[in-house]
């Protein structure tokens, strides 16, 4: 009941069954979840939900989408931060997901069925990752311009490390039982970044 009560709060239903799905997603992968799953979190009947999505597979590309808005504003949020701290609020992300009962972020709960997504979805989730990569990427150019980070290796090589462990370290965490591996992995990236 009290995720019924707090799922009611947000708006419209296809708000709250975003917000469901995504808290869902999150936890148990995309194949993890049924559309029944929304409707009982909701306290509603599965069939309403035909109304807001075609498919699961139009939900999941939702989903996909609101997660590229939700880092592109997070992103603005740190612009004016240095290239280190920038580099530090990223893996900030990752630790708040895996504060919130275990759960990783949005593209790497979808990675996990990657071989069962359709197309579409495949696609988005790769053009998605692609910006994140490129942000990476351009705040350590940033940061070597300012020689604030290492220059021996180029900022391609060095986003795919930092990129790597990200990532890699919400689902050691999880394995783990700890979100803080996570600012674990985050002080070994800085190093990794600083070391001459």
């Amino acid at each position: 009941m009290p995720n019924q009560m707090r799922a009611n709060r947000i708006g419209s239903t296809k708000e709250r069954a975003l917000y469901e799905a995504k808290g869902l997603l999150q936890r148990y992968g995309f194949n993890g979840f049924s559309f029944q799953h929304i409707a009982d979190l909701l306290g509603i009947k599965k069939p309403s939900l035909y109304d807001h999505f075609k498919s699961k597979d139009d939900l999941g590309q939702l989903l996909v989408r609101d997660y590229d808005q939700a880092f592109k504003d997070w992103s603005l949020t740190v612009e004016s931060f240095e290239s280190k701290q920038k580099i530090e609020s990223f893996f900030e992300i990752f630790y708040r997901f895996a504060s919130q009962s275990s759960r990783i972020c949005p593209m790497s709960a979808f990675i996990g069925d990657f071989h069962s997504l359709s197309g579409p979805i495949k696609k988005a989730l790769s053009k998605l990752y692609q910006k994140q990569f490129d942000w990476v990427d351009q705040v350590i150019q940033d940061g070597q311009k300012k020689r604030l980070f290492r220059r021996d290796q180029s900022s391609e090589d060095l986003a795919s490390v930092v990129v790597s462990m990200a990532i890699g370290s919400q689902f050691s965490a999880r394995i783990l039982g700890s979100a803080h591996y996570i600012r674990e992995m985050k002080i070994q990236a800085i190093q990794f970044l600083e070391k001459a």
